[in-house]
């Protein structure tokens, strides 16, 4: 792969780092509007933290066709680099760098949805459902 190829994997593993803060942020908002049962606020957010994960379906979509539009050699090497495999150049570092940073940011974005979805849904949560 050249490094123009993993500049564009690169910017849209941080374009999804952008919207999953923002998903961050505006969950965090709404656990605090909980703490104060301000269901105005708590309206407004929840309808607010849709638009970045509507961003962030349709980003993933454009990464899976990314990914398939490369040749199969260089599809593996994305998912070995994913799976743990070495950077062997300073592009695939940088990639590998921010996909995961990404992850990390994924986890702190599902443990906090977790745990506001409890707080607001209780018994009925998704996360009780098996």
């Amino acid at each position: 792969m050249n490094a123009s190829d993993w500049l564009d994997l690169t910017v849209l593993e941080r374009k999804k780092y952008n919207y999953l803060n923002e998903t961050l942020d505006l969950t965090q908002q709404i656990g605090s509007a909980l703490d104060h049962n301000d269901q105005i606020s708590l309206k407004m957010l929840l309808a607010m933290r849709q638009e970045p994960i509507m961003y962030l379906e349709e980003l993933k979509q454009t990464i899976q066709a990314r990914r398939q539009d490369l040749p199969p050699e260089d599809q593996e090497r994305v998912q070995a680099l994913l799976s743990g495999a070495s950077p062997r150049t300073q592009e695939e570092s940088t990639f590998i760098q921010q996909a995961a940073t990404v992850v990390r940011l994924l986890q702190r974005v599902m443990e906090l949805d977790r745990a506001v979805n409890l707080r607001l849904t209780g018994s009925s949560s998704i996360y009780n459902k098996k």
